[in-house]
């Protein structure tokens, strides 16, 4: 290995030069950072510094060295670097050292990709973890209580460690308290179940460097990991919040405290600026406190929620006030949150990471619920409730299958800009679809130009009848479309009844659909395909449930694609007495 070293210090130059030429690697010396850069020219595979300012040299010597080079390591007596080492992606090493553990920090600073040690005495947990973090790079070694993961941790020295708290043997503030006694600048983060603040406080007490809840979103688990791997300068800034307090002091405290976890912050000295900054800057979370002048606290929430800009705005109060009429006061005006002075900056940040995390899970599901059906969603509900999330389902279900379809699609496209073909779908969409879902329909997906909705059986009203009232008023609504619009559109529509296969269909563990498969999946397409342009053909196990109540048109010798024999299949054309809409 070829090891540059940058200080001026003689002796510990002939002790660095001691221990690597005894282990056979190869050494030689800048006094400063301006030498270190030009002696870059011979390609060393670390670079040890070892001066002031540590985060100066780094910030010079990362620029300048060529992509994949030289490992930097920070040599310091100083605890306060480990931090500055973590920032600038580079390893620390405390002074005094003894060999062994400059060797074991050269073979750490070299190692090509990031180790991390995940214990958790849960194989589901490892199974849904170990994929997230070795798809994003990591080196990921498994222990399966707090006692192995102690073992793991001498043995092979990861660069951060993931545990649980409940675990047999030992549990995780044991462990995490054994690892900081015996390697004080190992990121250690806490994963639990455990959510209560005084679980987060007793975390961070063993000396935790961050807490997540689970279940943890893969992509917060990551960003937590690789800020605490030293790429925070590299990831994008966190949310905006908005901090208001009169006293210089706290304001100061609790901003920094807060950026240091990679948010952005802005500040206001009172409720009155607080309240305007709100609605100038939008921030996604405020911390405030409760008494200041010109506007409190409790004032500026309760503007806050009268105004439809700010009225979603997460509040997190600082606050002396805890009795039961000062909490239902604070409940009654909107307040999300408060903390009762005086409070620690590591149950602040926790609080703050819990809202953000609530807000973030409402929001995503919110937004879910346009892309994915409405099966999938209980589907997922159900997969989240069950012990095993990746267990496959699979069950027979009786449902009538309906597609559609627009006449001339691929021509159309080709008349039209990108933009104008995208518009004029999502405006076909947007009337056919409230269709589906008044006749209790779920849609299944979209495949182009073509709908797949599903329809299962419901005590009071059969699925098959239910299936072609829709496709009936689905060839309704676009007359009527046509006619506003001027707009020649044509659809057919097909639907099938009988039983499918119903369950997860995909990847275990990647991405999967809860969907129906089967020859009546099929078959439901291939009429829609034979269907007159205008008209909605059904199958004969369709027409026999709805033979009472929907005249129709049988259509003998029917080929469908892919069916070796011709079918009798039935042409709805009127919906039930009463049913037009």
């Amino acid at each position: 290995m070829r090891v540059l070293l940058v200080g001026r210090s003689l002796l510990l130059r002939e002790r660095v030069r001691n221990v690597l030429h005894g282990a056979g690697h190869e050494l030689w010396t800048a006094e400063d950072t301006l030498a270190a850069v030009q002696a870059q020219a011979q390609h060393p595979d670390v670079i040890l510094i070892a001066q002031e300012r540590p985060a100066e040299a780094c910030a010079a010597l990362s620029s300048s060295t060529r992509p994949g080079g030289s490992r930097l390591v920070v040599l310091s007596p100083i605890e306060e670097d480990a931090e500055v080492a973590r920032d600038a992606g580079a390893v620390f090493l405390g002074l005094p050292f003894d060999d062994a553990e400059l060797l074991v920090t050269l073979a750490l600073a070299t190692r090509i990709r990031k180790r991390i040690l995940l214990c958790d005495d849960s194989t589901l947990i490892h199974r849904h973890t170990v994929p997230i973090l070795s798809e994003a790079g990591y080196e990921v070694c498994s222990a399966l209580d707090g006692a192995e993961g102690l073992e793991r941790c001498l043995e092979l020295r990861p660069d951060l460690v993931i545990t649980d708290i409940d675990m047999p043997r030992l549990d995780g503030y044991a462990l995490c308290q054994a690892l900081k006694a015996r390697f004080p600048h190992l990121p250690v983060v806490i994963c639990s179940a455990l959510g209560e603040p005084q679980d987060m406080e007793r975390g961070f007490d063993a000396g935790a460097d961050d807490y997540l809840i689970k279940p943890a979103h893969p992509e917060e688990l990551l960003y937590r990991v690789q800020l605490l791997l030293g790429a925070g300068r590299e990831l994008p800034t966190r949310e905006r919040l908005l901090v208001v307090d009169d006293s210089p002091a706290v304001r100061h405290l609790v901003a920094e405290s807060m950026r240091r976890q990679g948010f952005s912050v802005l500040t206001a000295a009172d409720g009155e600026a607080g309240l305007l900054a709100a609605r100038t800057e939008r921030p996604d979370l405020i911390i405030t406190d409760y008494d200041m002048p010109r506007m409190t606290g409790f004032e500026m929430v309760h503007a806050l929620r009268q105004d439809p800009r700010t009225r979603d705005i997460p509040v997190l109060m600082l606050t002396a006030r805890s009795s039961r009429r000062d909490q239902a006061q604070m409940r009654a005006v909107g307040l999300t949150a408060f903390l009762v002075k005086p409070f620690s900056v590591d149950r602040c940040v926790a609080t703050v990471e819990r809202i953000l995390a609530e807000c973030r899970l409402r929001a995503y599901k919110a937004a879910s619920r346009l892309y994915i059906s409405d099966a999938t969603v209980r589907a997922a509900e159900e997969a989240a409730r069950s012990e095993d999330p990746f267990a496959v389902r699979a069950s027979e279900q009786h449902v009538a299958v309906l597609f559609s379809d627009i006449s001339g699609f691929t021509g159309l496209a080709a008349r039209h800009s990108p933009r104008e073909v995208v518009e004029l779908l999502n405006a076909y969409f947007d009337v056919m679809c409230p269709v589906i879902r008044q006749e209790r329909g779920d849609i299944d997906k979209f495949i182009g130009d073509a709908i797949m909705a599903v329809f299962d059986d419901l005590p009071d009203d059969p699925a098959a009848l239910r299936a072609v009232r829709a496709g009936l008023r689905m060839q309704q609504a676009l007359a009527r479309w046509n006619s506003e619009h001027g707009t020649e559109l044509g659809m057919r529509v097909g639907i099938n009844t009988g039983t499918v296969v119903r369950g997860d269909i995909g990847s275990r563990y990647v991405r999967r659909e809860y969907t129906v498969i089967g020859d009546v999946v099929n078959r439901a397409q291939r009429y829609e395909s034979s269907a007159p342009v205008g008209g909605v053909l059904i199958s004969e196990s369709t027409y026999q449930v709805v033979r009472e109540q929907v005249r129709c048109e049988p259509r003998a010798g029917v080929r469908l694609k892919g069916v070796p024999e011709p079918v009798t299949a039935y042409l709805a054309l009127e919906l039930p007495p009463g049913g037009s809409p």
